[in-house]
């Protein structure tokens, strides 16, 4: 059986800031990697330490981490059969999925407790751009959680969600899968890998798919991808690797169902509030990335992740919209008219960015020391146009009984506003990791940026500009008792300009940052011989001065003098029982409230979409060589969804299972069920006001076959 030994890799090597950590404790080595092929017969695994990318400065294992950090491997992905991100986090307690808005659409959601939207990482460097990232090219999911703006920067008050890529392999292989689905799905995906060298190697990876949503009429994804890569110099003291991600889709969004007297209104779950002949999300997503890694000596090397990204949309988007006739308490619903809420808005976001840093170890006396200057440099830009909004051209339409096919003025082309924003940022960061002797770590850290935002707004004449000078401290003490066990305490901050989201505005552009502070206590360690890896942790977030307005004039500037707290309690398990059982589980408890704001009636409510408590399991048995089953549940507590807590996203649980056959070495085919008890959930939430909401109904009853190939 598997055993994971406990060491730091003696040669980091990755993205930036990225070095090798020790994954026994969070599934990888317990699971296929992506590069192996799904449909061999399971067998005893001798023993071997597996290594895996990460990202940050963090330049130790897993186990050793102060903080909790959750992976989602390839093997999970592809036992549950999920295409997206977002599917795939919910085997992350903590994370709640946010609607769009404003005519934003893409991934958005809240890691514990706090907005995340612009937290996605991939490869170590930021991702931003507002698309559903697909995971045809994705290894694994890492989620840092709690606040590191030491790390990654701005944001990340609740923690960050780190895609890595899959990369080329010094072995030839051809792999894929074709998806045939009970939602109308279509997918395909190919994985191909040839040796060029002895140390050379080139990977294609190439998706295209087409999907409804069970049970929600109208509703359509349609994308494709390719992504090549290159990597020369495998296994030798330089490195490099270049990557490149092309994603197109062009979907019928679902902006869900509106909320009346504080729940969503009761109609079937086929009920669609939006025009679907005209209703569009179109994304075109090109990233070119390239790291360098430098072995001077085993003591001394040098990353360097440099990356070009444009991300393109165009959104014409519906959603329901009370405008002026808000319906009173006690209304009969029968009598209640919603009108449509048309935000368009397109544009790209471009990135340039470079991550650099020098890694020494050396020692003073008994003390170890694992030195880490890094340099980072970061240009984004948000090119957008936004059309004028058709609440008023529109009539109203029964909310029980609404007509998705209304005669309607066409789409948007009056332009509104064309807002462009600039944002630089200058980053240095000097951390030591001291080795007090074999079972005491300490670290500290401080990262400094300089953040300048620039908007300019031609149409109303709107210029702003405004720049950030912070720091960014980070401490944490590890202790180790024993091999397979670890405490840790740790202290960590982040910080959240006005301009975060690439935007300002008159509210918010002579703001300072948003101030988030997390103190964590947690535990981690193996079980069953080394096949089950364990951690848990308590923690306290507060963001001591959020933005707040003025409830009785919404177009005055904001001011700093909110506060928010989450205090919380998380536990998770992966890896294998037995044998044949392999284990994903986790639990979060999140008590969040508003400590302080301008609004009093927000005064100790809870958070924004936050669930009180949240757990998964996913467990599969692997009969024999020839039959794997799996099978578990995903429960979300209710949420409230306006800030007063007078609107609730209600609980639910939902249960889905897999059965897989191996067919020959060649082939497997595998059955996937989601939402077995069919139960009419929802999965996302927005509410800007009692006219302005809506919320998301997940999916049906589906099934998917899949037939994993490789040749």
């Amino acid at each position: 059986m598997q055993r994971f030994e406990l060491r730091k890799s003696p040669k980091p090597l990755g993205f930036g800031s990225m070095v090798y950590l020790a994954s026994f404790s969070l599934g990888a080595p317990l699971m296929a990697h992506a590069d192996d092929d799904a449909t061999k017969p399971t067998q005893t695994l001798p023993a071997v330490v597996v290594t895996a990318p990460s990202v940050g400065a963090i330049a130790t294992s897993l186990q050793d981490t102060p903080q909790n950090v959750t992976v989602v491997s390839a093997e999970v992905m592809q036992q549950q059969a999920v295409n997206n991100l977002q599917d795939a986090l919910k085997n992350v307690p903590g994370i709640t999925l946010n609607a769009g808005e404003g005519g934003t659409h893409g991934d958005n959601i809240n890691l514990r407790g706090f907005a995340a939207s612009d937290d996605f990482f991939l490869d170590g460097l930021r991702d931003t751009g507002f698309y559903t990232r697909d995971s045809f090219n994705i290894d694994e999911l890492e989620v840092y959680k709690g606040p590191a703006s030491t790390l990654f920067g701005r944001g990340s008050t609740g923690g960050v969600v780190n895609q890595v890529s899959k990369s080329p392999q010094l072995s030839d292989f051809s792999q894929g899968s074709v998806v045939l689905g009970t939602n109308n799905e279509v997918r395909g995906t190919a994985d191909l890998n040839y040796r060029l060298g002895n140390a050379s190697a080139f990977r294609l990876n190439v998706m295209d798919m087409k999907s409804d949503v069970a049970d929600r009429d109208y509703v359509r994804n349609r994308r494709w991808g390719i992504a090549p890569s290159f990597a020369f110099g495998l296994g030798e003291n330089v490195t490099l690797k270049v990557n490149y991600l092309h994603q197109e889709q062009n979907d019928i969004p679902d902006y869900g169902i509106p909320f009346a007297f504080g729940r969503p209104v009761p109609v079937p779950r086929d009920t669609n509030y939006g025009l679907p002949e005209d209703d569009r999300y179109k994304t075109r997503d090109d990233v070119l990335t390239g790291s360098l890694n430098v072995k001077f000596s085993d003591d001394l090397w040098f990353t360097d992740a440099a990356r070009a990204g444009r991300y393109w949309f165009d959104s014409r988007e519906t959603a329901a919209h009370y405008g002026d006739t808000l319906p009173t308490p006690g209304t009969p619903l029968d009598d209640v008219l919603t009108f449509r809420d048309r935000p368009s808005v397109q544009g790209a976001v471009t990135t340039l960015m470079n991550n650099a840093n020098l890694h020494w170890q050396f020692a003073t006396g008994p003390i170890d020391h694992h030195l880490i200057a890094g340099l980072e440099l970061d240009r984004e830009e948000a090119d957008l146009t936004r059309f004028a909004n058709q609440l008023d051209e529109i009539p109203g339409t029964p909310i029980l009984d609404p007509d998705p096919f209304e005669d309607f003025p066409g789409h948007q082309t009056q332009v509104t506003q064309r807002p462009d924003t600039v944002t630089k940022t200058v980053s240095g960061l000097i951390e030591d990791i001291a080795e007090l002797g074999p079972q005491w770590e300490l670290t500290g850290a401080v990262r400094l940026d300089r953040f300048d935002a620039n908007y300019s707004e031609p149409i109303t004449h709107t210029y702003l500009s405004h720049t950030d000078t912070i720091a960014s401290p980070r401490a944490s003490l590890v202790y180790r008792p024993i091999n397979e066990l670890s405490f840790y305490a740790s202290y960590g901050t982040s910080y959240d300009p006005s301009a975060e989201s690439l935007s300002l505005s008159t509210k918010t552009a002579s703001l300072d940052p948003e101030k988030d502070r997390t103190f964590e206590l947690g535990a981690k360690s193996t079980a069953l011989d080394g096949r089950l890896a364990l951690q848990a942790g308590v923690f306290q977030t507060q963001m001591t001065n959020a933005r707040v307005g003025d409830p009785t004039n919404p177009t005055a500037p904001q001011i700093l003098a909110g506060e928010e707290r989450v205090r919380g309690f998380e536990a998770d398990a992966t890896g294998h029982l037995t044998d044949q059982w392999e284990i994903t589980a986790g639990f979060t408890h999140l008590d969040s409230r508003t400590v302080k704001s301008s609004d009093t009636a927000a005064v100790g409510a809870p958070l924004l979409n936050t669930a009180p408590n949240q757990a998964n399991l996913w467990l599969v048995d692997e009969i024999d060589k020839t039959w794997s089953v799996g099978g578990g549940f995903n429960f979300l507590d209710r949420r409230a969804a306006d800030v007063d807590d007078t609107a609730h996203v209600p609980a639910y649980i939902t249960f889905d299972a897999m059965v897989r056959v191996r067919v020959n070495r060649s082939l497997a085919l595998q059955l996937n069920g989601y939402n077995l008890t069919n139960k009419h959930y929802f999965a996302n939430s927005y509410f800007s006001s009692p006219a302005e909401n809506h919320t998301v109904p997940g999916a049906g009853r589906t099934a998917l076959l899949t037939a994993n190939f490789n040749l």
